[in-house]
């Protein structure tokens, strides 16, 4: 479990170009969405995507928020009913609303995994190894020298 914690940060950098709504509850305020694209710049820049580069990611990540879109909204409907059967003390209902909210999580998991599989495999493989490479540097910020905490 804590592999695929790990490749699911090392991929929160290629998230910026496009993918931090999906897996969003509620939309997030719009100073997000002016961190996001400037970070999408950035990533663009750091790998020299070209102009058709760019196009093609934001087309792949675009299909990704739309078949994502029924998906987050039957998880935002199974997270208020979860809430309702938490302060009803149902524990029944409670066992089988966490299993079906870990199931649609999966799926925009899984949606999201497709979606940066098409963007690497559209990469050239000089960007791919930059990419791997700012993914590790970024990888190595957010959880310290080891991989776990972050020493003092």
């Amino acid at each position: 479990m804590q592999i695929l914690s790990k490749k699911m940060g090392a991929w929160m950098a290629v998230a910026a170009l496009g993918t931090a709504s999906l897996f969003a509850q509620t939309p997030p305020p719009a100073r997000h969405f002016q961190h996001q694209g400037r970070s999408g710049a950035m990533m663009a820049a750091a790998l020299n995507l070209t102009d058709a580069q760019k196009s093609q990611m934001k087309s792949i990540f675009q299909e990704a928020r739309q078949s994502s879109q029924p998906v987050r909204q039957q998880l935002r409907q199974t997270r208020q009913s979860l809430q309702a059967a938490v302060q009803a003390g149902n524990s029944d209902q409670i066992q089988q609303l966490s299993a079906t909210e870990g199931t649609e999580m999966g799926q925009l998991a899984a949606i999201h995994a497709s979606a940066r599989a098409k963007m690497f495999k559209m990469l050239t493989p000089e960007q791919q190894q930059k990419l791997s490479t700012l993914q590790a540097s970024m990888h190595g910020r957010h959880h310290g020298p080891a991989g776990g905490a972050v020493q003092n």
